[in-house]
């Protein structure tokens, strides 16, 4: 622990003690020798002006009584671990939204840089040891995300533009729920007052956002939990399907290791693994099967069963020899 930590630490337990600690206690909470906290109560005093007095009574130190609640390290200060999982943040946010919030970080890392210079450190040094490779995300209007943002925590409806996969475009009135990154891209579960449902929408997908003036429509987080995890990933709606698969032994251990749903149920038999859960949308669940062929076997329902089947006759056409 360095003195920006120990500076740091000592701050946040004056200010979660009414009463004094002694020099043993402090050692003990600092993970140091008492003649170390004594110098960091010192440093504190003449650098910082904190306002550290001994109480006779108590035996200890602590905070002033009328202080304690009003007196704040200044700037920006974080301990060095705090500081680097902060750097890791932005940079994930950087690489993960196409460097969308870039600007308004700035200020942000500008901050972060001082505390790490302080200490010795630097967030090159920190960010490049650490890669983070989205895959066939897409871009994003920077305007947009931040609209959504703003609609999302200041409670308001979003007016915009909305194209489907296909590329149909209609006009939206929504009410933000949740922002959700998922496999490598964005989407808004919302409140649609187009269609009086929960939807979700690929933030990729949204043109003219525009931020209104009524407030947004509230709707409970258990409801919001029916809606979206019920089904299979990213896809909504009342589960009223269930998968039955069979990974053979290249992948079935690598399969035990991951959770495909909240309610997924698994067995072994001998080296096979067998994993079931609800789904209400294949289309997700298609091509995730697809990915491990050819050691998965789809077992129940007849219609995932027949999915799988046609898109593997599909491909064997696309690729006859000719």
């Amino acid at each position: 622990m360095d003195k920006f930590d120990r500076i740091l630490s000592l701050h946040r337990i004056f200010n979660n003690h009414r009463r004094g600690l002694s020099l043993a206690q402090l050692s003990e909470l600092l993970e140091c020798s008492t003649k170390t906290v004594t110098r960091v109560i010192e440093r504190m005093r003449d650098e910082l002006n904190a306002p550290i007095e001994y109480i006779h009574a108590e035996h200890g130190y602590r905070y002033a009584g009328d202080e304690q609640d009003m007196f704040e390290l200044p700037g920006l200060w974080l301990s060095a671990g705090e500081l680097q999982s902060m750097v890791l943040l932005l940079g994930m946010l950087e690489n993960l939204g196409n460097s969308l919030l870039a600007r308004e970080l700035k200020a942000v890392d500008q901050l972060l840089a001082k505390n790490l210079s302080a200490r010795g450190l630097s967030a090159g040094d920190l960010a490049k040891r650490i890669k983070v490779l989205p895959l066939a995300h897409s871009e994003i209007d920077s305007n947009t995300f931040l609209r959504v943002g703003e609609a999302l925590l200041g409670r308001r409806q979003l007016r915009l533009d909305y194209s489907d996969y296909a590329g149909k475009r209609s006009a939206r009135t929504l009410s933000a729920q949740t922002l959700v990154y998922y496999r490598d891209n964005w989407y808004l579960d919302a409140w649609c007052h187009h269609r009086d449902a929960l939807r979700i929408f690929a933030l990729a997908r949204i043109e003219n956002a525009e931020l209104l003036s009524e407030p947004a429509k509230e709707i409970s987080g258990s409801q919001l939990a029916d809606h979206f995890t019920a089904g299979y990933g990213i896809f909504a709606g009342s589960a009223n399907k269930k998968a039955h698969l069979r990974f053979l032994p290249p992948v079935a251990l690598e399969i035990s290791r991951q959770r495909w749903h909240p309610e997924q149920q698994t067995r072994w038999q001998g080296k096979d693994y067998y994993l079931s859960f609800p789904y209400s949308d294949e289309r997700e669940l298609l091509r995730d099967i697809l990915r491990h062929l050819p050691y998965v076997e789809v077992l129940k329902p007849a219609s995932l069963r027949k999915a799988v089947q046609q898109r593997l006759q599909a491909s064997l056409l696309l690729y006859k020899p000719t």
